[in-house]
């Protein structure tokens, strides 16, 4: 008698678990229906354990592959190094090893030396609760390509970040960070594998990676055989009042970075690196809003009535090239010419624009450009620094911008806050979409430009685009949140042209009625939303459920803009809500995808644009054209038990046993079965 059972990946797939038989001429096949009693799913939790983590996934650059990725299916010995156990460094066994890693204790040198000295299949990050005192994957001069590209001086801002960050290196392996849960049980483990190797037993349990990507070699390469998207998504923007073609004044624009990146994507929440300044200009934005339904009541002049209209953006994909705002940029100067949507007659469809209302202002029109960056970890003398463009063919921008950080100093006079002009020494803008705009400008216009920060010359935040940049603990830090709200909605009001009065630029009452309009309570809860709760009811779902929501801007894809989702989608919906009445639109997407790119809608591909100086040569483009690889359904980790020798040993032995018996049994059966069977 033979007994076989079907593969559990049959299983899974056909819900049949199948008995096959036979001796000699007779053959017997039962199958049984597995689907209602759960069998696939009891079958698979027997056998697996699936971890819940955020992986490393494979980017790709013109220049070559960064990130991790596996060649399928990956198994390893799991193992544990931290503080009380390093055995698996100290003596590396030969076989291949999964290592589990706290938190804590995972960088780059740590990866260096696993690579060095062991055969990986990958690594676990736990996270069991502590916290390092500083950690950013990133380099010492964030985006050095494109400060590099502006001609501008690589000061190092990013005082722990590294020269060879992991976040811009390749690995042949898999990389997770597991949640707390699946965390615990990965340690629970890994620990008695290695008090096993202590002992000189078995280790039987293993962890598996299951990371294989489609792109290869460069974005080049990746984009024309479409086994990779490129990075970006959507930026929004919106005026605060409204649009008129006829009627074009002169534009204050003020800006702030909507995404964030580390090592691990899922958890990019960067709360203090950009979500800090995206929320205080969400909220001078409110204020200015409610500002303007009440500002005639203190006789001060309504929004669009003022010399210069305000436009606010908020820049998707900057962590990867400044993408949102380069397009932009580039968009306000070549201006529109598409075919539009029957349905939607202010989308375009080719080249998709899923707005056409950009088309309405120039790039010429803007005067004054002022962004809000790292200002949610302000020290406690409550300083924020007005740095400003040093770009070598603006010299023209000087003056204007000194006369703006003039402004500035005297409406600090009313704040808590103290606004300085940074190191005179400083001949560099921290990373910035600022460059984007004055690129594109003619340099005989001058352009007033600002960038606040918290910091003078290195960043405050010793998390820079970690997995540990999640939120603001103290009430003193939100409240200052809210300080840079409202001087930021004063600055915007009189630098647009609101009523001067003695002493400071702006009549105190104005002043005073914007400061009224700040509503501090809401800009504490926006923030704890974005970074912390995106169940709250301000956000609306948009954000997903889970706590603590990635801002990695994720890739570019046509679709209909009532299917964007996360960021843009809340920013978008949010905005509109406040502002439609004002200005007739409420917010607008943008693409936010390398200007390097364009749609190719005959091959339907992504392709290099030709109609630049670029065209052939890819080391002229002015980026590192980032992408993400595709990959297929089912990628993950999971751990299982492995038989040991012994057993496999035992099993050899049965199954052999059980074939010399079978063939016994028909041996001496075969007379017998052929005289009750016989046939004429």
């Amino acid at each position: 008698l033979q007994v076989k059972f079907c593969a559990t990946a049959w299983i899974c797939s056909a819900r049949l678990l199948c008995v096959d038989w036979w001796t000699m001429n007779v053959r017997v096949c039962v199958c049984v229906c597995l689907q209602n009693i759960g069998g696939c799913d009891k079958i698979y939790e027997a056998m697996y354990t699936d971890i819940d983590s955020a992986p490393c996934v494979r980017l790709l650059t013109k220049d070559g592959e960064i990130g991790c990725s596996t060649e399928g299916r990956t198994p390893g010995v799991l193992r544990l190094y931290d503080d009380d156990f390093d055995q698996v460094l100290r003596s590396p066994p030969d076989e291949t090893v999964s290592v589990a890693v706290p938190m804590h204790l995972f960088n780059e040198s740590l990866v260096a030396t696993l690579q060095q000295k062991l055969k990986l299949a990958g690594i676990l990050i736990l996270q069991l609760g502590e916290t390092p005192s500083s950690y950013s994957p990133d380099e010492k001069t964030p985006q050095s390509f494109m400060a590099r590209v502006r001609g501008q001086h690589l000061h190092k801002w990013n005082p722990t970040g590294s020269k060879d960050p992991i976040i811009l290196k390749r690995y042949g392996f898999g990389i997770v960070a597991a949640t707390a849960q699946s965390s615990r049980v990965v340690y629970d483990k890994a620990k008695e594998n290695e008090n096993r190797a202590k002992n000189g037993e078995f280790q039987e349990y293993m962890a598996e990676f299951n990371f294989p990507m489609f792109g290869h070699h460069d974005s080049i390469s990746c984009l024309k055989y479409a086994t990779c998207l490129p990075v970006g998504g959507w930026s929004v923007w919106t005026t605060m009042d409204r649009l008129n073609a006829t009627r074009k004044r002169p534009i204050v624009l003020a800006t702030a970075m909507m995404d964030s990146s580390a090592l691990f994507h899922d958890l990019a929440v960067g709360a203090n690196s950009y979500q800090a300044g995206l929320v205080a200009l969400l909220g001078a934005v409110n204020g200015l809003h409610a500002f303007n339904s009440s500002g005639g009541d203190f006789g001060c002049e309504s929004l669009e009535d003022l010399e210069k209209q305000i436009m606010v953006a908020f820049l998707q994909g900057e962590q990867f090239g400044y993408v949102g705002s380069r397009r932009l940029a580039l968009d306000l100067m070549e201006g529109l010419d598409c075919v539009r949507s029957s349905k939607q007659p202010n989308m375009c469809i080719e080249p998709y624009r899923p707005s056409t209302l950009y088309s309405n202002i120039n790039i010429t029109q803007i005067q004054t450009i002022i962004e809000v960056g790292q200002v949610g970890m302000l020290s406690e003398s409550r300083q924020v620094f007005m740095h400003r463009s040093h770009l070598a063919d603006r010299t023209s921008d000087k003056s204007v911008s000194e006369n703006l950080q003039d402004t500035m100093r005297n409406l600090s006079k009313l704040s808590p806050l103290d606004f300085v002009v940074p190191d005179p020494n400083l001949n560099s803008l921290p990373p910035s979409s600022i460059p984007s705009f004055l690129e594109i400008i003619p340099s005989s216009l001058p352009v007033a430009s600002m960038h606040l920060s918290e910091f003078n010359t290195s960043f405050r935040n010793p998390y820079y685009l970690s997995r540990f940049d999640k939120n603001l603990t103290t009430a003193d830090a939100l409240e200052n949140l809210c300080h840079v709200a409202r001087t930021i909605a004063r600055l915007l009001y009189t630098t647009a042209g609101g009523s001067a009065g003695p002493g400071i630029p702006g009549n105190g009452t104005c002043l005073a009625a914007i400061d009224g309009a700040i509503d501090c309570e809401e800009v504490k809860k926006l923030y704890g939303c974005i970074t912390q709760n995106p169940t709250c009811d301000l956000i609306g779902g948009e954000l997903g459920s889970e706590p603590n929501p990635s801002k990695y801007t994720g890739v570019f894809f046509l679709v209909d803009p009532i299917r964007i989702a996360g960021m843009p989608a809340f920013l978008q919906n949010y905005l509109s809500a406040k502002l439609f009445d004002s200005n007739q639109f409420g917010a607008a997407y943008h693409n936010a995808i390398d200007p390097a790119l364009s749609f190719d809608y005959q091959s339907d591909k992504w392709v290099v644009r030709s109609d630049k100086p670029w065209s052939g040569n890819m080391s002229e483009v002015p980026s590192q054209l980032f992408t993400e690889s595709n990959w297929p359904f089912g990628v993950g980790t999971r751990i299982y038990r492995r038989e040991s020798p012994k057993v496999q040993a035992i099993m050899l032995g049965f199954g052999l046993g059980l074939t010399v018996m079978a063939g016994v049994c028909g041996f001496f059966a075969k007379p017998y079965i052929l005289q009750k069977f016989k046939t004429s």
